[in-house]
């Protein structure tokens, strides 16, 4: 990282600033803004340009140190024996001499940084050097400070331009951070360092060195993240510092308490330090009220203030504060869920002995709160206080969300804690069955585990809730219809509790989408939110959950606009209230939103994100589905090595027990396959995930991969699609089907009413590649308008794509002489054009060596050429990159292509918006694919009114 940063987000300013420096009737420009918020910087920045413009400049800064010195800014520039009692005019004319001496006619640009720290005789020197067209003065002026009569007079006189500099915004600290530090950073640490710089640059720059330096801030799994407290460096501390070395002595006492316990409510700290010295901070912009859902709250006015206060208290300090305010918080009652936590962890961190059941309670809290860490060390407290069952359950659950399974079941001991309360119970049955089904892969354990304490139980919402509970875990392990058949019966007599009822519709979404019967779902899921307001205060994790179920069901549903929608909006909430254990899920979904959409690009970022949050913490078992997301989007975009590297990575990180999404990761082989070229290959384990998910019962998966399948090329699976699509009630479903139906009947026109339908839907990638597919109907039927036409609509569409590449995209418009190929002899030219060997084809189709030779003269005889280079050219460019202009203009030559319609030539769009394709071998027939999965055999030849493929 340089230490000089790249200027983001003051393109305005910047232009604001060289407009000035060429108007004749501007004589300078004032910055004004808070310390550290790029004032000096985007100054400099004008210099530079300046200097480059062919301008002399000259710089000249205030400072506390000379402020009582006449000329002390000046002292370098100014003719020796010059003094205060200097007659300012003359004191004018021959420092204007000293700044053009040695500039010849150049024209000279003054900096003067810190303005508002000038003596007052160099803010005079410096306003008559502007009044006299001597300089052009760039003024940098600290915001809310007092200035010198002249350097106020600047802007008031229209001598000069006055330019305010806001802090930077979220975006703007998003793309700094993402120049500086070379990658992608994620959502979560791009808010945090957001919020606690609150845009300012310096505070900004410091705050990453420290993180460097620290490793908090590092780059995990391709994606740059702060684990961990953020930290205030020496240098931090002395900036903050300065602007609170004026606080008396009890004005400082006071910030300290605000700065251990904030947020707090007016009243409680009124009631602590007084409602005069409130007022008195207040006034000196020290802190701010803010709204705290229906309360206000008193905060430290700045993130960095607050935690620059902390860092200089003493232990004993910070145990008097925070006794002052478990007692402070007491005598208002305390009633508030929030406040339980508070006060557990203050009286805990006050020392002393502490009210077990009070501590068992902030554990809880906290686990609510996703601070898991902190609810282990609530709890570990509680049982030294004698806490009992109801604090080793806490713990137990603590210990299993951090995914430490062993330590976790050494606390729960597996057995049921003798003359506990049956709310104790249940939670017990649930850590602990948990802790066997993620932690350990015992599926029949963890089942066993609920039943007993189920039979322990007896009748009522505690045995319900676990019923409940046993429902989700039988659909994650890829038994939507047992799922279902378990929850049916809660769902249908609607609990009085609501957290039973609320758990239930989790279960009931999960298998009504995996079934098919996404519509039910969705109102199911609808319900679920609504009726979970009352829930967010109690189990804001149980809501979160319905929302992410809600958001899955959309998925299945094929409605992918709401989907997008849903998941923005809750990662959002997510990020600014720090809920760590949400950051990976939702930034999950906000991928698979992007991929269903067809945005590959950035779906592989998103993912990406989420498999470095999900690394970090993973509770629900949520890893080996994003990376098998990722493994999608990466060969979506022609990058089959990173898909491979997330299949392996998949596969290190599945959880035995959970097999619900096993389909996916087949058919995230069968791109990766296409990706490298085995096409074959990837027909048949697109169909082998319709298996997998046909056995499962999972009739929604079994239509996705169906559909891929036919994308791939495997339009034999039509009849089998259309069965399906009749018992799915996605509203892709029935398109699904008229797109198979259309391709076996060679449909040109039906095509095309598939692919506006498609993007109707959202999904402009299943439109462009349908739409090349209409194309290729019309060119063999004859209707040149009409191809042209539909190929103009697949480009409109593609170029929503981000660069995906499929095989109908990258048929769109190619040569008209691969017309004539069998799907085989496609394949065939494909490897020998990358620069395989005949051997080498051979072993990776499992055919002979003749068979290949014999196949190669075919391709020669039907297509005219004589050999692999004029080959090389037929099937066009397989890199990541656009065909190059050259090689475009060969290509005509040699194989006398008439001009493309869409542009350059055999690019997939032209040279406007290629499609680029990756290099890789083709797949065969009966032989291992990714990941050593046995493959069908696939004829050579297609078979009666089936369309060519690649």
């Amino acid at each position: 990282m340089t230490s000089r940063w790249r200027l983001v987000g003051r393109d305005q300013e910047l232009e604001l600033l060289r407009a000035a420096l060429t108007d004749t009737d501007t004589h300078g420009v004032v910055l004004c803004g808070a310390a550290g918020v790029g004032k000096t910087r985007l100054a400099t920045e004008l210099l530079e340009h300046a200097a480059d413009q062919g301008c002399a400049t000259r710089w000249v800064a205030g400072a506390r140190g000379i402020v009582d010195v006449p000329f002390g800014a000046f002292a370098h520039l100014l003719p020796s024996h010059t003094d205060a009692s200097t007659d300012p005019l003359d004191v004018v004319s021959r420092t204007g001499t000293e700044l053009h001496r040695g500039c010849g006619d150049r024209p000279v640009v003054l900096g003067v940084d810190d303005a508002h720290l000038l003596d007052e005789a160099s803010a005079a020197l410096t306003y008559l050097l502007a009044s006299g067209a001597h300089a052009f003065v760039v003024a940098t002026v600290r915001q809310d400070e007092y200035l010198p009569d002249a350097i106020g007079s600047l802007s008031k006189d229209g001598l000069a331009k006055r330019i305010e500099l806001p802090a930077l915004s979220r975006i703007e600290v998003g793309r700094l951070l993402g120049t500086v530090l070379s990658g992608q950073l994620d959502t979560a640490t791009q808010h945090r360092l957001w919020e606690a710089s609150e845009g300012n640059a310096l505070f900004l720059h410091e705050l990453v060195l420290i993180g460097l330096d620290r490793g908090s801030l590092a780059e995990r799994a391709g994606v740059w993240s702060w684990i961990g407290e953020l930290a205030c460096s020496d240098r931090l501390i002395e900036l903050v510092e300065d602007r609170l070395a004026e606080l008396s002595g009890p004005q400082r006492a006071a910030l300290e308490v605000l700065a251990v316990g904030e947020p707090l409510p007016p009243p409680m700290f009124s009631s602590i330090v007084g409602p005069e010295m409130l007022r008195q901070l207040h006034s000196n912009g020290l802190l701010t009220i803010q709204r705290d859902g229906p309360r206000s709250a008193v905060r430290v006015t700045h993130p960095l203030h607050a935690e620059t206060v902390r860092v200089g208290l003493g232990t004993l300090r910070r145990r008097t504060i925070y006794r002052r305010l478990a007692d402070a918080l007491a005598g208002l009652g305390g009633r508030r869920r929030q406040d339980v936590l508070r006060a557990s962890l203050w009286r805990l961190e006050g020392g002393g002995p502490a009210d077990p059941a009070l501590l068992v309670a902030g554990a809880q809290r906290a686990q609510v709160c996703s601070d898991h860490r902190l609810a282990e060390r609530l709890a570990r407290a509680a049982i030294e206080e004698g806490g009992g069952a109801d604090a080793e359950v806490v713990l137990a659950e603590a210990l299993y969300r951090q995914a430490r399974y062993d330590e976790a079941y050494l606390v729960t001991l597996n057995r049921l804690p003798a003359g506990a309360a049956a709310p104790t119970v249940t939670a017990w049955a649930r850590v602990t069955s948990s802790i066997f089904f993620w932690g350990f892969g015992d599926v029949d354990r963890a089942e066993e585990i609920i039943r007993g304490a189920g039979q322990a139980l007896g009748p009522g919402p505690e045995r319900d809730l676990l019923t409940a509970h046993q429902a989700i875990l039988a659909y994650l392990h890829g038994r939507p219809q047992d799922a279902w058949t378990t929850v049916e019966p809660l769902l249908a007599r609607e609990s009085a509790d609501d957290q039973v009822t609320a758990v239930a519709r989790i279960a009931a979404v999960l298998a009504l989408a995996g079934l098919g019967r996404c519509d039910a779902a969705l109102r199911v899921a609808e319900e679920g939110v609504q009726a979970g307001v009352q829930l967010v205060e109690e189990c804001p994790q149980v809501v979160g959950d319905l929302l992410a179920m809600r958001v899955y069901a959309c998925w299945l549903a094929g409605r992918y606009r709401q989907m997008d929608e849903l998941a923005t909006a809750a990662y959002q909430h997510v990020v600014a209230q720090q809920a760590h254990d949400l950051h990976g899920l939702w930034a999950m979904l906000l991928g698979r939103a992007a991929l269903a959409a067809g945005q590959p690009a950035t779906a592989r970022q998103r993912l990406r994100e989420a498999c470095a949050l999900l690394r970090q913490g993973d509770p629900g078992g949520l890893l080996p589905w994003a990376l098998s997301g990722a493994a999608l989007a990466a060969a979506l975009l022609g990058d089959a090595d990173n898909a491979q590297q997330a299949l392996v990575d998949q596969r290190r990180s599945q959880l035995p027990a959970v097999r619900v999404f096993e389909w996916e990761v087949v058919l995230a082989q069968a791109w990766t396959a296409d990706a490298q070229g085995e096409h074959s290959t990837a027909r048949g384990l697109a169909c082998r995930a319709a298996d997998i998910a046909a056995a499962a019962g999972l009739r929604s998966a079994e239509l996705e991969a169906l559909h891929d399948a036919v994308r791939l090329g495997e339009i034999r699976v039509a009849p089998r699609l259309a069965d399906v699509a009749g018992a799915v009630d996605s509203v892709l479903a029935p398109v699904f089907a008229a797109h198979a139906a259309a391709l076996v009947a060679g449909d040109g026109a039906a095509l095309d009413r598939c692919a506006t339908r498609f993007a109707e839907l959202g999904t402009p990638l299943l439109a462009a590649e349908t739409a090349g597919e209409a194309a290729e109907q019309y060119h063999r039927s004859g209707r040149p308008a009409a191809r042209l036409a539909a190929l103009g609509r697949c480009r409109v569409w593609a170029s929503d794509c981000e660069g995906a590449q499929t095989p109908s995209l990258r048929r769109a418009g190619a040569p008209p002489a691969l017309d004539s190929l069998t799907t085989r002899e496609r394949e065939i030219a494909e490897l020998a054009a990358r620069g395989l060997a005949r051997r080498e084809i051979a072993e990776r189709l499992a055919l002979s060596v003749r068979t290949v030779a014999n196949h190669l003269n075919h391709i020669y005889a039907k297509t005219g050429i004589s050999g692999r280079a004029e080959l090389a050219l037929l099937t066009g460019p397989r890199d990541n990159g656009a065909p190059a202009a050259p090689l475009i203009a060969e290509s005509r030559s040699v194989l006398g292509w008439p001009a493309h319609p869409l542009g350059q030539g055999p690019a997939v769009f032209g040279g406007d918006a290629p499609l680029p394709r990756r290099p890789g071998g083709a797949g065969g027939s009966a032989h291992r694919g990714i990941g050593g999965q046995r493959v069908a055999q696939q004829p050579d030849e297609a078979g009666p009114g089936t369309v060519p493929v690649a």
